[in-house]
């Protein structure tokens, strides 16, 4: 099921959460809406189950309109934070509530309600954990019910707000193993929101990455990592690190020292360049190099950090170094970027 969403804006009061959001989500594709509080991803999720209405555009369903259906007729399958399982019922029970609350018509028998409950308890690897109640169950075993149930409606698009925002670290990296394993085996179209980097970038085909109720890129991983488009992107994915740099005649400038660095089209005048730690070499000094001195030293696991202070001081950035260069504090070096982005100063 491909998902088209054109022009959606959503107002709360004075509150503008969402403005003019086009996005096409195609069939099969495990898509992460990223971004931090208040970014309009958690909106943008509602709008598309139909828990919210838009105040402009349209939300489609392949080819239908599903912008005032309900989240029954949208036929989606939503996955909480926290759950949201029936705590009086078992875990049977709660995967089958869905097919048994469907209209008389289109209700499925007790036998093929079964049959269907005992195949995604298997498929959620719990084959054994049909009568136990979801107090029974640990965080990741409640989350996986949750996604069974969601499953049993055999629903057109999968939605997941958060799914493991309430786990501990290592449940929460076991669980994303598990789920893009299991889209993989599904199929589903598949929409999740996060705030977590890590999660999108190992979990999603593409990344919605959002700020103040607008898309700042779309891309997969590694364009969202490797080519961020806007200064936000690079400070929101991983770790950048912000130089102010004059651009002049094509050429990149910093305190007077020309860097081997496109400009990529910035007009002439101030600007800045974003660059991250892996993308910083460390040498001795010499000409064609930034002049800078090494502040701090830090060590974690097999990776090697320097901060440096470039030029006159006032500027510092970061740097991972191999086992193979020699380092010391306040010790005078030279600093290349191989790579990095500039933007027009704001």
């Amino acid at each position: 099921m491909q998902l088209d969403i054109r022009d959606i804006a959503k107002d709360f009061g004075a509150t503008a959460a969402l403005h003019g959001v086009d996005l096409t989500i195609r069939s099969g594709e495990l898509i992460a809406l990223l971004g931090p509080s208040g970014s309009g991803k958690t909106t943008l999720l509602r709008i598309i189950a139909g828990l919210e209405f838009p105040t402009r555009g349209q939300v489609f369903f392949g080819p239908d309109d599903a912008s005032h259906r309900s989240v029954q007729e949208r036929n989606v399958g939503f996955v909480f934070q926290h759950y949201a399982l029936f705590r009086h019922m078992t875990v049977y029970d709660n995967i089958a509530f869905g097919l048994r609350v469907r209209p008389s018509a289109t209700r499925p028998g007790e036998a093929e309600i079964r049959k269907k409950v005992e195949t995604l308890l298997d498929l959620v690897q719990l084959p054994e954990y049909g009568k136990r109640f979801p107090a029974q169950l640990s965080g990741g075993q409640r989350q996986r019910i949750a996604l069974a149930r969601a499953l049993a409606i055999e629903p057109k698009v999968l939605l997941l707000d958060e799914p493991f925002g309430a786990l501990d670290a290592r449940v929460r990296k076991d669980l994303r193993r598990w789920l893009r394993e299991l889209h993989d085996r599904t199929g589903h179209t598949t929409v999740f929101v996060t705030h977590d980097q890590d999660e999108a970038m190992e979990l999603a085909d593409r990344v919605v990455v959002m700020s103040q109720g607008r898309i700042e890129q779309l891309g997969t991983p590694d364009d969202i990592y490797d080519r961020p488009a806007t200064p936000f992107v690079y400070d929101f994915i991983g770790e950048a690190f912000r130089v102010p740099v004059e651009v002049s005649g094509g050429a990149v400038l910093f305190e007077g020292n020309r860097l081997d660095l496109p400009a990529q089209g910035v007009r002439d005048g101030r600007a800045t360049l974003f660059v991250r730690p892996e993308n910083v070499s460390l040498a001795p000094p010499a000409d064609g190099l930034l002049p800078a001195q090494v502040e701090i030293l830090r060590r974690a696991g097999a990776r090697r950090r320097a901060e440096v202070a470039l030029g006159a001081g006032a500027i510092r950035i970061e740097a991972d170094y191999g086992a193979g260069v020699e380092v010391a504090l306040k010790q005078p070096v030279g600093v290349a970027i191989r790579e990095a982005g500039i933007f027009p100063a704001a």
